[in-house]
């Protein structure tokens, strides 16, 4: 038995029976309300959809828009209630004294006449005009306060004498004062934070006559320097030259 697989076209006979079986043949009916329902249900889903995303969409900037309103006021600062720049102890409070100057340690202080000092927590440094290097006394009697309670530079300049002392003593200076030549004069009061017993002044007396101090009166004509608690009793006192 042989197969013809030859390119030939069929026989007319052979399209005549397709055609018939074609004309014969009634495709089913088209489905149009299955059709309609299957667009609705993908319409509603494609709704949902679109409302679920607008959601997630708008749940970060609520949520952003939340925390803006409620961290905005915890960084509001007004007049009444400043933020402080530092910590103060009850010591160191602005306002408790006006004649009380705060200084950082190493802080240069002006004494007078080109003459200048820093203070330590245990030392006191002082420079002569035109010095960048000081020289330093100490350690300073801080934690047993009461043995040496005042110490004192002496710089004779012909302009003047500039005096620059510390007092350590056990009660803290409320005063320090400068009698010299029968005036008396408030002196300035420097000192450390957080040391209330530990205070430096500085002052500017009377050129003094070199000739005349070698004649005897060394020490005896100089100013005195004396140091006043808060109830204006006296607890040290220092005689310069």
């Amino acid at each position: 038995m042989t197969t013809d697989m030859s390119s030939q076209p069929p026989l007319p006979e052979l399209w005549q029976a397709l055609d018939e079986a074609a004309h014969e043949y009634v495709p089913p009916p088209f489905p149009p309300d299955r059709i309609r329902h299957r667009g609705r249900t993908i319409k509603r889903r494609r709704g949902w959809a679109a409302a679920a995303l607008g959601a997630a969409l708008l749940v970060p900037v609520s949520v952003a828009v939340a925390s803006l309103s409620e961290s905005a006021p915890s960084h509001t600062v007004t007049s009444a209630d400043p933020a402080p720049s530092h910590s103060l102890s009850e010591h160191d409070a602005p306002g408790r004294d006006p004649k009380v100057r705060i200084v950082r340690p190493g802080e240069r202080v002006q004494a007078g006449l080109g003459v200048w000092y820093l203070l330590k927590p245990r030392e006191i440094c002082d420079a002569a005009p035109g010095h960048e290097k000081p020289t330093c006394v100490g350690y300073l009697d801080i934690n047993q306060p009461g043995t040496v309670p005042m110490t004192m530079n002496t710089h004779p300049l012909a302009q003047g004498v500039v005096y620059v002392l510390a007092y350590t003593g056990k009660t803290p200076a409320a005063r320090i004062t400068m009698t010299d030549e029968g005036r008396t004069t408030e002196l300035p009061i420097v000192r450390l934070g957080g040391q209330p017993a530990y205070v430096s002044s500085y002052a500017v007396g009377a050129p003094r006559n070199a000739s005349k101090d070698k004649e005897g009166a060394l020490g005896l004509n100089g100013p005195v320097f004396r140091v006043y608690d808060a109830d204006g009793g006296k607890v040290a006192e220092m005689r310069g030259w």
